[in-house]
């Protein structure tokens, strides 16, 4: 066949079952769901387009937006059918005799999916579903003729937006995925929280590692300012130099209740001394103290290493659930204690610098948004 096709990412829902949240711009590896897919299918050198509802995307360069353009009764959105049908229009208005689907929700997909889909189009078919092995037919991840444009949209027009009923009449084909050598987890779709942690690495935290004055703290308290979290754990900071030009390093409540500040060592351009009581009581205490909301840690550094009782308290703290937003040291010398937390497999580690403050800032805040609870 001389037939010329393109791809479609469906990214037109409302995300409710993630809790009203943007799929397309969830976070996997410091990656959106979106610009993973889309790099998949960039590489097939096929027209790509981009279906969008509820949310604005953006639009990679190269790509065509295409927006729903079929609604219920009462302003509704249809769902996958109307992105694909809205895009099958575009596409055939484009010279192109079909499209290769899939939901911006699917960030391990594999653009090897669609070669081996194609070995199943012939002159024939007007559309291609793949079956898994749990026997679910994913319909959003299939290919699609312009033939499929007169069915659909005349059920659309009416309101019905079930695939499945939409192509009874057409030439479809059922590809079981085992047996045309697809790897099943290209079709695993995050529609929920739980998805999310269960697929994605459970990585939930964010650790901002950047050099001196790169602007964490600034960060972290603008972060702090985007949530209606409660806030537990610690912030670090000068607040003495003495005559002799020693700065001496106080922990306070990350609460800014500077009145319980306790000193934790003495600096000048290098850790001087270090009051490591003061970890092991206040420290551990204030990080104890969480039950709910989000912890800070502002910042881990080189003085608290021999702090044994709160280095394990820092560790158990990123093993569990409740949100952590910390700073560390860049360079890290090798610390060792440094490279376990960046390392940490919960953990979404941001490298901060002068030039890239608002795409971190950002890209935190697209993590903050798979956390359950509270984005202003």
């Amino acid at each position: 066949m001389n037939q010329k096709y393109g791809c479609l990412l469906l990214a037109g829902g409302k995300g409710s079952r993630m809790g009203g949240l943007n799929k397309a711009e969830l976070v996997i590896n410091r990656e959106t769901f979106a610009s993973k897919i889309e790099s998949e299918l960039s590489e097939t050198g096929m027209q790509c387009y981009i279906s969008q509802c509820a949310f604005q995307q953006d639009i990679p360069e190269g790509w065509m937006k295409v927006d729903d353009l079929y609604f219920g009764s009462e302003g509704e959105a249809l769902g996958p059918a109307a992105g694909i049908c809205s895009g099958l229009l575009q596409a055939k208005k484009d010279g192109l005799a079909g499209l290769f689907c899939v939901p911006c929700d699917a960030p391990f997909f594999d653009a090897d999916v669609i070669e081996k889909m194609k070995k199943f189009i012939t002159e024939e078919t007007d559309a291609v579903w793949i079956r898994t092995s749990d026997e679910r037919i994913q319909t959003v991840f299939g290919w699609y003729s312009v033939n499929c444009i007169l069915p659909m949209e005349t059920d659309l027009k009416r309101g019905m937006s079930k695939l499945r009923l939409m192509l009874k009449d057409v030439n479809l084909r059922i590809v079981d995925a085992k047996d045309a050598g697809m790897d099943e987890r290209c079709f695993t779709n995050i529609n929920r929280r739980e998805d999310y942690e269960k697929n994605c690495n459970g990585r939930m935290h964010i650790v901002i590692e950047g050099e001196k004055r790169a602007g964490k703290s600034t960060l972290i308290n603008r972060l702090i300012n985007e949530t209606d979290y409660r806030i537990y754990g610690y912030k670090t900071k000068i607040l003495k130099t003495d005559e002799q030009g020693y700065h001496h390093v106080y922990m306070y409540p990350a609460a800014e209740e500077k009145t319980e500040a306790q000193e934790i060592g003495i600096t000048r351009q290098k850790v001087v001394s270090v009051n490591t009581d003061v970890f092991e009581n206040f420290g551990v205490k204030l990080l104890s103290d969480a039950a709910d909301g989000i912890i800070i840690m502002d910042e881990i550094g080189f003085m608290e290493t021999n702090a044994e009782r709160f280095c394990q308290k820092v560790t158990e703290t990123f093993d569990h659930t409740i949100p952590v937003i910390a700073a560390i040291k860049q360079p890290d010398h090798g610390n060792k204690w440094l490279r376990s937390i960046k390392k940490h497999p919960k953990v979404y580690l941001l490298r901060l610098n002068e030039n890239n403050r608002e795409e971190i800032y950002e890209t935190a805040k697209r993590i903050m948004k798979t956390w359950k609870g509270g984005e202003k």
